[in-house]
């Protein structure tokens, strides 16, 4: 008989289909997804449709609870605490966010009625104080075990006082291998035709690419002020803009005061992977001037390098998949003039040619849904076999190797 497992998560992020598609193929585990079927602020989500409680040919045991915002701080999931007193599950994984209220109960619920319980999540980020570094430590004390996106995070964890076999890393994904599928099929011609459909009289001139949504905290406009500074000193780049947001209209202000303003496109918003993926396989070189997040997994699975800012405290968990000199670059956070210096040295070489297999391989190695759903399998069979009546596993030590 398989084991059964429940994920409460807030919402359901379109990027995370993938891995939900993984987990629900486990051979050995029977996963129930709970959560919002609506998103909040431009976070796309998966089709409400891929519910099996809609559609009994769908792919996934998906449930749906009601997500009530509070002052768009805190979070309360309707119906959370109710499924968890309800359902019989061998083991509970909820979102690590102490921010939903309701989570802290229904964890407590899970606990009480003798069921093991894993926050997925953060961890700890290093920039906690005080008040709030003792709130997220009491609340991740409620949970049995962790599953954390990144070593960084895991390691303050440990530095915490959890123990090392309770925190393991589960990294974090996108469609894997559907970017395998373009990074070996994409012909080198049809990048070169775009090049000269984008810039038609600088195509010969490295191209860098920003994408993700246009907010103050991505801080495209350093992108453009350092392209600014590289031109005064005889070095020309393109530059591509994938995104829309609420600081469109002011990058196009600030693009159209630039001498380099016929280098720059700010393409907008687009949706359609492929499309996506000959873009980045097209750039020499990824730019985040503020924090990376899943941009780094995305242009690194289609071996493109990744240059960001390098104060850890200010970055996601995806950013650890970043080497020097290997898969990318890291400049001094806020530093125009250092952003545009590892753009000269790091791209105006060439390098990508060099590189682009170890970018991909990066990837391979550990940011897939395949590698995060025997992490997943792995964890709650140890929970179990700690918390649980039946004694699954007898070595936790190899759970996270």
């Amino acid at each position: 008989m398989k084991i059964t497992c429940g994920i409460f998560a807030n919402i359901a992020p379109l990027y995370s289909e993938p891995l939900w598609r993984e987990l629900s193929n486990s051979e050995t585990i029977d996963y129930y997804f709970y959560s919002s079927c609506k998103g909040y602020s431009s976070i796309k989500t998966i089709d409400v449709c891929e519910s099996r409680s809609l559609n009994k040919s769908g792919s996934f045991n998906w449930y749906f609870l009601k997500n009530i915002y509070i002052r768009n701080i805190l979070i309360y999931q309707s119906g959370v605490i109710y499924k968890c007193l309800r359902t019989k599950y061998d083991a509970y994984i909820f979102n690590g966010e102490m921010n939903c209220l309701s989570t802290w109960v229904a964890a407590i619920v899970c606990k009480l009625r003798r069921k093991p319980v894993i926050f997925w999540g953060h961890g700890l980020y290093g920039n906690e104080k005080n008040i709030k570094y003792f709130f997220r430590i009491v609340f991740y004390k409620i949970a049995d075990f962790h599953l954390i996106y990144g070593n960084r995070s895991r390691n303050l964890m440990l530095k915490s006082g959890f123990s090392e076999n309770r925190v393991f890393t589960v990294y974090n994904s996108l469609n894997f291998h559907v970017h395998e599928s373009f990074f070996s099929d994409v012909a080198k011609d049809d990048l070169i035709k775009i090049r000269k459909e984008l810039f038609p009289f600088s195509f010969d001139d490295p191209v860098l690419i920003f994408l993700g949504r246009l907010t103050k905290e991505k801080k495209v406009p350093y992108l453009l002020k350092a392209l600014e500074i590289l031109n005064t000193k005889g070095k020309r780049f393109n530059c591509l803009i994938i995104g829309g947001g609420p600081e469109m209209l002011k990058l196009r202000e600030l693009k159209d005061s630039l001498k380099i303003h016929n280098s720059i496109c700010l393409f907008g918003e687009n949706y359609d992977e492929k499309i996506n993926a000959k873009f980045i396989m097209m750039a020499d070189c990824c730019i985040s001037p503020g924090s990376v997040g899943l941009t780094a997994i995305h242009c690194l699975s289609l071996g493109t390098p990744v240059i960001t800012h390098g104060n850890l405290e200010n970055q996601g968990p995806e950013v650890e998949v970043i080497k020097t000199g290997i898969t990318g670059q890291f400049f001094k956070e806020d530093d125009i003039n250092d952003l545009s210096a590892k753009i000269e040295e790091f791209v105006s070489t060439g390098k990508k040619k060099l590189i682009e297999q170890d970018c991909f391989d990066a990837i391979k190695k550990q940011w897939t849904p395949e590698n995060q759903r025997a992490i997943f399998d792995k964890v709650v069979r140890l929970s179990i076999d700690t918390l649980g009546p039946e004694k699954n596993l007898s070595d936790p030590a190899q759970v996270n190797s």
